[in-house]
Parts: C-alpha cells; sequence; structure tokens
C-alpha cells in the first residue's frame, strides 16, 4: 500500500489503480488479486476458506460483544476499538480444543476459564485506560450487581479532561449467550457528581440483573461533563471517557 502525496485526491480507479482515503490519509494500490472463485472451489486454497469461516466467526462474536454494551460503547471507544476486539477474539477461539480446523468458534473457546481470563480487563478506549482515569480501587459485588468506591475524592483519584466540572460512573451487566448470539444488558442509571475534592462512598448499583442463559460480564464506565448555566453537557472530546470489561462470573 502506498501514500498519495499530490496536489489532486484523487478517488476511484484509473489505469489500473484505486485511490481512496481512510482514516491514515489519502491510499493508493493497485487493483489485483486472486479470483474468488478460484479461493472458494481450488484445493490450493483450503487453508485460506478455513481461516475465512474462523474470521467470519469470531467478527460476528465482536459485533455481538460491541453491540450488548452500545449504550456504554457510544460514550468511550476509539478508531479501533472493533479491530482490537477481534484481535483478542482470535486468541479466545484457538482454545476451542474440541473443533477442527476451520470450525473453531469464539463460543467454545470463551466457555473456557482461560478464554474469559483473556478477554476481562479489555479497555474500549485506548486513549483512556480505566486505570489512567480511575486512580482508586473499587469494590464490586456481582451478587448485588453494584460497584463501590470508599473514601473518594474525584479530584484527587480521578485524571480529569480540561473543562470537565461532573464525572458519572457508571456500570453496566450483560447477561452474553456466545453460543446462541444473545444477549440482555441492564445499566446504571446515570448520575453525574462534581469533580471537587469532596470524600464519600460512592455506590452504583443495578436496577436489577440481566436473566437468561450465559456468562455475567460487568462493565464500568467514566464520562465527564461540563455544566453551563444549570445544565450539564457531553464533553466533545471523549478521548478521556473510560470504558473497561471488569469482571466476567
Amino acid at each position: 500500500m502506498a501514500r498519495e502525496y499530490s496536489i489532486l485526491k484523487l478517488r476511484g480507479r484509473l489505469d489500473g489503480m484505486i485511490f481512496y482515503k481512510n482514516a491514515e490519509g489519502h491510499q493508493v494500490r493497485t487493483i489485483g488479486g486472486i479470483a474468488r472463485e478460484r479461493i472458494m472451489n481450488d484445493a490450493n486454497f483450503v487453508r485460506t476458506r478455513e481461516n475465512m469461516q474462523e474470521f467470519g466467526n469470531i467478527n460476528r462474536a465482536g459485533k455481538l460483544i460491541r453491540d450488548s454494551i452500545g449504550v456504554f460503547l457510544r460514550r468511550a471507544r476509539d478508531l479501533r476499538t472493533g479491530s482490537r476486539l477481534v484481535s483478542v477474539l482470535a486468541k479466545i477461539k484457538n482454545l476451542d480444543g474440541e473443533s477442527v480446523r476451520g470450525q473453531r468458534t469464539f463460543a467454545k473457546g470463551f466457555s473456557t476459564a482461560e478464554g474469559k481470563a483473556l478477554l476481562v480487563g479489555f479497555d474500549f478506549n485506548k486513549h483512556a485506560p480505566l486505570d489512567m482515569i480511575l486512580k482508586k480501587d473499587f469494590e464490586l459485588d456481582s451478587v448485588a450487581g453494584d460497584l463501590t468506591i470508599p473514601n473518594f475524592k474525584p479530584r484527587t483519584h480521578l485524571t480529569t479532561p480540561e473543562f470537565a466540572t461532573h464525572v458519572n460512573i457508571g456500570l453496566a451487566c450483560v447477561r452474553l449467550d456466545a453460543e446462541h448470539q444473545a444477549w440482555e444488558t441492564v445499566y446504571s442509571a446515570s448520575a453525574p457528581i462534581l469533580t471537587d475534592d469532596t470524600e464519600q462512598t460512592l455506590r452504583v448499583t443495578l436496577p436489577s440483573l440481566p436473566a437468561g442463559t450465559g456468562v455475567k460480564m460487568f462493565y464500568l464506565l467514566t464520562e465527564f461533563f461540563q455544566e453551563v448555566n444549570g445544565e450539564l453537557y457531553e464533553l466533545k472530546s471523549d478521548q478521556m471517557n473510560a470504558l473497561k470489561l471488569v469482571e466476567i462470573v
């Protein structure tokens, strides 16, 4: 892949070249590659077909996870969240010790303790890892569905972006059934607090826990607001909002 530096920024096809733009700027590549019909039928490409089958599975698993936490994800993510997540899911898929190559699945790898351990701790916004934003230990009760931060001083225990006057710390629980591609999510109510140094015991409680089959996945969100004339507004730059998968049970 080459980068286009010309004054004229082209898009489309020209003389066997494809001109396009992505997050890294204007790019150009040649038209070519192996015909799809050959890849799907030629015996020489059996390994390629196996990889395609498994890649499709982990892509669907990635979408399942992103959709299940979509309300929080819209507030805290980066441009590479999807690809970073799929990279982890590929490692989990490899833990499927039952299926033959080409038929290994995320669901079977995720059913293992090792698979769950690989996903716990995933930060959905690489610009704001939770450990960088929230510098205070918290206590999560996965049975009751609540989170507590004792002796919490927002100004001391948070990395706060410029202009932020309030912060909301949110909790979500997803009941995920990876095998049947099903999920149910419960979110805590938004309750922003001042980013001052008032010491408090912060408690965030879910109204209920999601029912159904599968594992429970707990997510912690920190998001910042600015107060203007008595109204709270989300900061236009969400690069300091953090979202992390903190526990799977």
